[in-house]
């Protein structure tokens, strides 16, 4: 079983596209980026609070974890991809640990050991450098036991996907909403698309990344509706069309990534004035594991992201 991911995620609405596009009027709208908690407050325990509250504050400071050496706590993506099933550099004199996280088991995971102990009585108790203005030491319990629970409910991704150490699940690197123009999104970027009520067509486009597998090589790529956040079991399925050439824009980290999946629908068939409907897609990579995104287990605001309203035009 796996399930993998995650990110700073981003407001799309630069226009670098292959194809020629009608004038953007967001062009000049900066992307905050997933970091930004004013309007999010993530829940504690998930990797997104995490990074919000501990490792971006107290770990991504100059000369410690800001992308000098692993693990990178620079940005939500960095973040996990450099803790979970990663090696180790600096081990105790058993060697008994293999990974700086390993889920499910904080025993073996370096990073919650590295908090609580000096492992090889030189390498000193992580965070062994704070800034002036850093809640390490007021909040230091509470932190530590935020990890421990996140390691030993599965160490999930800000989609809800587990992590698989064999082969990482297909990972979403982008989401993008176009009608005539690229549509912005409520709660300055980071919230449902805003669709008006006299567009009659609402192009999605996804872009995709895999370990293994590239993205257009995905096979099974499909996209699910529901007004209900957390209930998709009976919405019907709609494959995802192919674009032979992609459709290049910014992604949720600020890089130019390939969109070459996309969706079109009449968005007054899926919704009214008012009301918002929220969607998943789903594909699957060389191993023939299928992966959602995002699930139950991910956090609101992510769900909230994967979603358009229709607003008055």
């Amino acid at each position: 079983m796996k399930k993998i991911i995650y990110f700073s995620l981003m407001i799309v609405i630069l226009v670098t596209g292959c194809e020629k596009d009608p004038a953007n009027p967001y062009k000049d709208i900066k992307p905050p980026g997933i970091d930004t908690t004013a309007l999010y407050k993530p829940d504690p325990k998930s990797f997104e609070g995490l990074h919000a509250y501990i490792f971006k504050p107290t770990c991504a400071n100059s000369g410690c974890h800001d992308g000098t050496f692993e693990p990178d706590f620079r940005t939500i993506s960095s973040s996990y991809n450099t803790l979970v099933y990663q090696p180790i550099i600096k081990n105790d004199p058993q060697n008994a640990y293999q990974y700086r996280v390993k889920p499910g088991s904080i025993n073996e995971s370096v990073l919650y050991n590295r908090l609580t102990e000096d492992i090889d009585g030189q390498s000193g108790i992580m965070p062994l450098v704070l800034e002036p203005s850093s809640d390490w030491p007021s909040k230091k319990l509470e932190y530590i036991a935020n990890i421990k629970a996140w390691i030993e409910n599965g160490a999930k991704d800000i989609f809800g996907n587990s992590p698989s150490l064999s082969n990482k699940v297909p990972q979403m690197q982008g989401v993008l909403g176009k009608t005539s123009i690229w549509v912005d999104r409520n709660d300055s970027g980071q919230g449902a698309l805003r669709v008006k009520d006299t567009d009659n067509s609402l192009e999605f486009y996804f872009a995709f990344s895999d370990d293994k597998t590239p993205s257009n090589q995905l096979s099974n790529a499909k996209i699910k509706f529901s007004k209900n956040p957390d209930d998709f079991k009976n919405a019907s399925s709609f494959p995802l069309q192919l674009l032979g050439t992609p459709m290049v824009n910014i992604g949720y980290y600020g890089n130019q990534v390939d969109y070459y999946h996309k969706f079109t629908i009449n968005p007054k068939d899926y919704a009214k004035l008012g009301e918002t409907v929220y969607f998943r897609v789903y594909v699957t990579d060389g191993d023939g594991v299928e992966t959602e995104i995002p699930t139950n287990d991910g956090a609101y605001y992510i769900k909230n992201y994967f979603s358009f309203n229709i607003i008055l035009g």
